[in-house]
């Protein structure tokens, strides 16, 4: 059979448009993209952590104004003019973050079709009243927010991380339903800005997915910022008065009622499969809706792949990039294996969060013989100088050889500070390797030699 293209790819963000030049790059040179939001869009610069990062840097510049009586610096309490704050996220969304990606679609010289694609068998697609066809498909076309279902919360209103970016108006108060990753960043932002936070989590701590001592950590500095923690806690159901919405939530056996002027769903997001009628190509899906795909990235209909959230691995914007490339070459003839052993997550909370590898948890578990090196980020002396003594550094050793496992850090830029392990990790290096390092001092990257030490002193 003759198709109009050799690939089509639907949906232009980051594995959908890494999908199509890695496609094109090895060879493919029909190439089709169907987008039906504007073209440059994707989550990240768009909803998620373009705009968010723009909104805590402005949180965390006030955080260190009003800290800097601690440094010798008498400053005025600072004012936060949200409509600037506003202004500025929306121009560095429009004409940076989404602005430079539609530069480089436009650039890429690959066709791209405005319109919403619809299966109507495992070649054919439905554009609006086109049909086009292809030889392979990827579908790419992200996630959507989870809204679980509490009764009354349709009929009360409510926002998601989505919204809560764009607000016109700071809430005085604000109750989060969930209490992972998007909780934390937003309740520490808005926590900053003047809100009254509090979060629900139902499990028994937050970050329940990361490392305890990551999970305590964090509640101890929300705790200190004024944010109200409730875990084992459950939302049953949220009423709209006419001054607030009154949110009942179990805890235990017992039932709190919380007065919020808003709420905000923070509970996850699902594979954005509504209208594609994947089930008209027999494409099947898991039971939270993912598209199920196998380590080629491959559906069970051989021709066709999905990369990115669609597929429920791993829901982080630079892994969907990962997987668009590793798709776009299996489409041309590869076979390359997505790997998922290098993937690190980050948290720009206050302090921030680096995480890669395994927990000490995870290795017991496991059953796996490991080495945990901790040291306190109050004993490293550029901590203390610049007065952020919070947090730690965190490193998980195989017991015989050494071997670097898994890193935890929280602290004053541990997003940075744990790039260093990565590295370490993905050249399969020992705590002997990170020794053999002169690291410069006083440096807050030296912190991690100074764990190294703590797990060579126990093998």
């Amino acid at each position: 059979m003759k198709y109009d293209y050799e690939l089509i790819v639907i949906g232009t963000g980051s594995a959908g448009f890494n999908a199509a030049q890695s496609a094109k790059k090895n060879g493919v040179k029909k190439i089709c993209m169907i987008e039906k939001r504007a073209l440059g869009y994707s989550l990240c610069t768009n909803e998620g952590c373009m705009p968010s990062k723009t909104i805590i840097a402005t949180a965390e510049r006030k955080r260190m104004i009003e800290s800097a009586d601690a440094l010798g610096i008498k400053a005025t309490k600072p004012v936060v003019e949200w409509r600037r704050v506003q202004n500025r996220v929306k121009y560095l969304v429009s004409n940076t973050f989404a602005g430079e990606r539609k530069k480089g679609i436009q650039a890429s010289g690959i066709k791209v079709m405005k319109g919403e694609a619809a299966f109507i068998n495992q070649h054919e697609i439905q554009v609006g009243k086109k049909t086009l066809t292809a030889e392979k498909i990827v579908i790419a076309t992200g996630s959507e927010v989870f809204v679980p279902p509490i009764g009354g919360l349709e009929s009360a209103g409510y926002i998601t991380s989505d919204e809560a970016l764009f607000l016109t108006k700071l809430p005085k108060s604000l109750l989060i339903i969930g209490g992972g990753i998007i909780a934390i960043e937003i309740g520490t932002f808005l926590a900053h800005m003047g809100v009254e936070i509090t979060i629900i989590e139902q499990a028994p701590r937050l970050l329940a997915r990361f490392d305890k001592d990551v999970s305590d950590e964090i509640a101890a500095s929300l705790k200190k910022l004024g944010v109200k923690v409730l875990l084992n806690a459950q939302v049953e159901s949220v009423y709209k008065t006419k001054k607030v919405k009154e949110v009942v939530v179990a805890v235990g056996k017992s039932e709190r009622k919380i007065n919020v002027a808003e709420v905000m769903v923070a509970t996850g997001r699902k594979a954005a499969i509504e209208g594609l009628a994947i089930e008209n190509a027999g494409i099947k899906t898991d039971e939270r809706g993912s598209v199920v795909v196998n380590d080629y990235l491959q559906t069970n209909v051989a021709n066709i792949y999905a990369a990115g959230d669609i597929n429920g691995k791993v829901p982080l914007v630079y892994v969907a990039g990962m997987e668009g490339r590793v798709a776009g070459a299996n489409v041309a003839g590869k076979k390359e294996k997505m790997d998922y052993t290098m993937v690190s997550s980050v948290i720009f909370s206050s302090p921030e969060i680096g995480t890669i590898g395994i927990t000490e948890q995870d290795a017991k578990k496991a059953k796996k013989s490991v080495v945990v090196g901790k040291v306190l980020m109050k004993d490293i002396g550029k901590a203390v100088a610049l007065a952020e003594p919070e947090g730690f550094i965190k490193l998980i050793a195989e017991k015989k050889t050494g071997k670097i496992l898994g890193m935890q850090v929280v602290g004053v830029q541990a997003t940075d500070i744990m790039q260093v392990v990565i590295a370490h990790i993905y050249h399969g290096d020992t705590v002997y390797d990170i020794l053999a390092i002169p690291y410069p001092h006083p440096t807050l990257g030296e912190a991690l030699s100074y764990a190294a030490d703590e797990v060579v002193a126990q093998l």
